[in-house]
């Protein structure tokens, strides 16, 4: 029952989000607009930073929102499940912007490992939420976010 508010509130977010990347690329006069794929991409893992954002303040002390913590990282991970299809097609060459370094498809295998291993993580770090035990979740967020800087680091412009 809890996963299928989780999907509700996902989908519900993505629809928001949708208005307001739409919205802000016509405000800020994008020099160079995303592609498709590229947009897509980028509003999946807009997801992950945005739940890393608000978890990290959860876990600060920064936000207090009773229960949103579990909701949060619940996103994360519905995000996660979705990163490696989102860059399953080959996009080099394509006109647009994007962060996606050719060498995610040069070294697809190793990339997609990553993505396998940050899912797992991500839905970890949701089953350490659900406990509410800071003690579960704290060491679960910083392997999950581990799996983030280490893609970042090789594959993201």
């Amino acid at each position: 029952m809890q996963l299928n508010r989780a999907r509700s509130f996902f989908i519900g977010a993505v629809a928001c989000s949708a208005i307001a990347v739409s919205s802000a690329s016509v405000a800020d006069g994008d020099d160079e607009k995303r592609f498709p794929e590229s947009q897509y991409r980028h509003d999946v893992m807009e997801f992950v930073k945005y739940a890393y954002s608000n978890i990290a303040q959860l876990m600060k002390g920064t936000a207090e929102h009773e229960g949103h913590m579990v909701k949060h990282a619940q996103i994360m991970a519905s995000a996660a499940s979705m990163a490696k299809a989102a860059f399953e097609k080959d996009t080099r060459g394509m006109e647009g912007a994007t962060e996606a370094r050719d060498e995610i498809w040069e070294n697809w295998d190793d990339f997609a490992q990553r993505l396998d291993e940050f899912e797992a993580d991500a839905a970890a770090l949701a089953t350490a939420a659900e406990s509410g035990d800071m003690s579960k979740i704290g060491p679960a967020f910083k392997k999950t976010m581990g799996n983030c800087k280490s893609c970042h680091d090789d594959y993201r412009e």
